[in-house]
């Protein structure tokens, strides 16, 4: 992991998740610290892909949310991996909207009329437009 931050190395979504998550593994430092030094680890990675980090951080500020009860460190950590759980929320979002543009692009393929899509999509006319135009 260090040789790939040194050697400006890419890091797979699966990796990152990896970082996020070492402060669940065996360790003689505290929980909180071991948070802090993922954040610090994230942060530290040159080039990482937008999307990528804005996932892994996301996972670090809920670690955070969750299991820093320090006030102090716990808004450090949020101000070095991005200060909120928007993070979060933007990737989530992302991923339902393509996961409903592959369905509305699937239900299209089918034969489905647009009203159908929309109504068996349960999006609005507007979205399936949008997804089919593109």
């Amino acid at each position: 992991m260090n040789a790939k931050i040194a050697n400006d190395g890419e890091f797979t979504e699966k990796e990152l998740l990896l970082i996020s998550l070492l402060c669940f593994m065996k360790s003689d430092r505290d929980m909180e610290l071991n948070i802090l030094n993922s954040a610090v680890t994230i942060t530290n990675i040159p080039n990482l892909d937008e999307e990528i980090g804005q996932f892994a951080k996301g996972v670090v500020l809920m670690l955070c949310d969750k299991f820093v009860e320090d006030e102090s460190l716990n808004t450090t950590i949020s101000n070095l991996v991005g200060g909120n759980m928007k993070i979060v929320e933007d990737y989530a979002q992302r991923k339902v909207d393509e996961s409903k543009r592959n369905f509305v692009i699937s239900l299209d393929k089918e034969g489905f009329g647009v009203a159908d899509i929309a109504r068996i999509a349960e999006v609005s006319l507007d979205f399936v437009n949008e997804t089919l135009a593109k």
